[in-house]
């Protein structure tokens, strides 16, 4: 009989990790099917039949808005919250979406595509999550290039390492949750 499912990665997850890794740390155009299957220790035929290609494996693991779509706080807490899960994914070495985005948007076979696409959907996210109903979705616009300054802060720069936990979250909360509580007077 076999050990629990959850004790192996599958082989899909396997390729999206190698992939994820690869790409954040080398590009798109660096990085060939087989960097990514030998480092996921599958044939690279495996990596072509579970995506098709080396642009969907690619996009596959783009960051994505749906980590905004968990989120429910009372809006006075926004702000705190999305600092909150930046620094959380710092402390557990997970990958940070906002500080991939730029990233990703440059290394892309289509940059002006996914700039356009993934500017859309995240201002789109944030408008949605602030009830921003300006025309040209100011507030999200602001707090989207807020949380990405942050992020890339954070992971790129390393900055606020010897922050006290708590007081980071305070204070860059408070200036996220500003745009927020601006959009909530300013939409009504």
């Amino acid at each position: 009989m076999s050990g629990p499912s959850h004790a192996i990665p599958s082989s899909r997850d396997a390729v999206l990790d190698s992939a994820g890794k690869l790409f954040g740390a080398r590009g798109y155009r660096a990085v060939t099917v087989r960097d990514i299957a030998s480092d996921a220790g599958v044939s690279a035929a495996l990596v072509m039949k579970l995506y098709g290609s080396k642009e969907k494996l690619f996009a596959a693991v783009q960051p994505d808005e749906s980590l905004l779509n968990e989120l429910q706080v009372p809006a006075s807490e926004l702000g705190a919250t999305l600092v909150f899960r930046v620094l959380m994914r710092r402390e557990r070495g997970l990958k940070e979406p906002w500080a991939m985005l730029p990233f990703s948007i440059q290394d892309s076979p289509a940059p002006e595509a996914a700039r356009t696409e993934t500017r859309d959907r995240y201002l789109a996210s944030i408008a949605g999550l602030i009830g921003d109903t300006t025309p040209d979705r100011r507030y999200a616009a602001i707090v989207v290039a807020l949380m990405m300054g942050f992020g890339e802060a954070v992971r790129t720069l390393g900055l606020f390492g010897g922050w006290d936990f708590d007081e980071l979250v305070a204070r860059y909360g408070a200036i996220v949750q500003a745009q927020i509580d601006a959009c909530a007077a300013a939409c009504r």
